[in-house]
């Protein structure tokens, strides 16, 4: 089964201060880092989803540009112009790979575990798991890309992994990866950022 991405980078960054998609670490911007981790995943197309930042050109990396003139609504609004974006640009059976584009430090393993469990079986939603805590970022399989799309808030997609026959389909990847956990909102937070 294909497998596409979005990445999210639509957010205010308020709490930043400046937007976390532009932000740098080991010389490039957060955002090339998801672009990065969506490409190991084996994702094609890769579509950035941005908002209250238009970002520039060359910080898509080649990736697909989304604009949502929603943000302020939350990421649901932004995930699904991401997923409008990939219908007229990606395979119509296509899962998707939702990426945050502030965690940049997500290992590539993980993102390979990922695929590689959604290959063996499509049907599944996957998350990565460190410990017992769920993290990001998350496969959701092509059959309930339309179920997203219809989503409106306050719903968000864990109002939709509430539904019993949706959650029924949810498995979990074990990784070693603290950073699936690790959502980076402050200037603080950058310190956690491994060298």
């Amino acid at each position: 089964m294909p497998l596409a991405a979005v990445v999210l980078a639509a957010g205010a960054s308020s709490r930043m201060g400046r937007p976390k998609a532009l932000l740098r670490w080991r010389g490039r911007p957060f955002v090339h880092h998801a672009i990065a981790l969506a490409r190991a995943a084996g994702a094609h197309p890769v579509v950035v989803v941005e908002g209250a930042v238009a970002l520039p050109d060359e910080a898509l990396a080649g990736a697909i540009r989304a604009r949502n003139e929603a943000w302020a609504e939350g990421p649901l609004r932004s995930l699904q112009a991401g997923l409008r974006a990939l219908a007229d640009a990606g395979p119509p059976d296509a899962a998707v790979l939702v990426l945050t584009v502030d965690r940049p430090h997500v290992r590539a393993e993980t993102v390979r575990a990922l695929a590689d469990a959604h290959a063996a079986d499509p049907a599944a939603i996957w998350q990565p798991r460190h410990g017992a805590r769920r993290g990001h970022p998350i496969v959701h399989p092509a059959e309930l890309v339309p179920a997203l799309v219809e989503l409106r808030p306050p719903q968000t997609p864990r109002t939709l992994l509430a539904r019993p026959e949706v959650a029924a389909r949810r498995r979990f990847v074990d990784v070693d990866d603290p950073a699936v956990l690790d959502n980076l909102d402050r200037p603080e937070d950058l310190e956690r950022l491994p060298p």
